[in-house]
């Protein structure tokens, strides 16, 4: 009997002052915004044969042997012209979340990913130039004094399923390095609709 194919994600949580910033951007030029809210991913979504309990077992694996990360947010910048993104990249943590990347994509993860693994915080995505435009602007002039917003300890990773195009569902966060995770820092939403 063949399993049925659900959509997984591992993310990470941003904190309030970057996920407030964040949502300032994002209210307006991601679509994905009433569904979930800012985060990095880490493993970018797909199709498992998995169980949630079997993802979250791999993920946890992962997760207990990944001390925490220490992130800060870098420049904003586009994927275009391969994507119409807007994003926030890393300045530091990069190194450790490619790592961390590499480790979760493995079996039982693995599945073939589309583009190569970037470390970065959406602020907007399928926009025609002109709003792809608007968003650069907007987005450089919300972060260019963000302050202390701009940096973080990353202690937890959320896994995420997709239940629809419209709803995602957050399961519990697992703790990097097995140290309990400080919730606070966890203000992922997902919406229902």
């Amino acid at each position: 009997m063949t399993r049925p194919v659900r959509i997984f994600g591992v993310i990470l949580p941003v904190p309030a002052p970057v996920s407030r910033l964040a949502n300032r951007v994002r209210r307006s030029y991601d679509p994905n915004y009433p569904f979930i809210g800012p985060h990095v991913t880490v493993l970018p979504p797909r199709a498992l044969p998995l169980t949630r309990r079997e993802v979250l077992e791999a993920v946890r694996r992962v997760a207990e042997r990944t001390a925490p990360l220490r992130l800060s947010l870098g420049k904003v910048n586009t994927f275009r012209p391969v994507r119409p993104v807007v994003y926030l990249d890393l300045r530091r943590g990069t190194g450790d979340l490619r790592s961390l990347h590499l480790k979760l994509a493995r079996d039982p993860l693995r599945a073939a990913e589309a583009f190569p693994y970037v470390p970065h915080l959406t602020l907007g995505q399928n926009l025609d130039e002109r709003r792809l435009s608007r968003a650069l602007e907007l987005s450089r002039k919300i972060f260019a004094h963000a302050g202390k917003a701009r940096a973080w300890p990353a202690d937890s990773l959320v896994v995420v399923e997709r239940r629809s195009a419209r709803r995602w569902i957050l399961l519990r966060p697992l703790s990097l390095g097995g140290a309990p995770a400080r919730g606070k820092a966890a203000q992922v939403r997902a919406r229902r609709s």
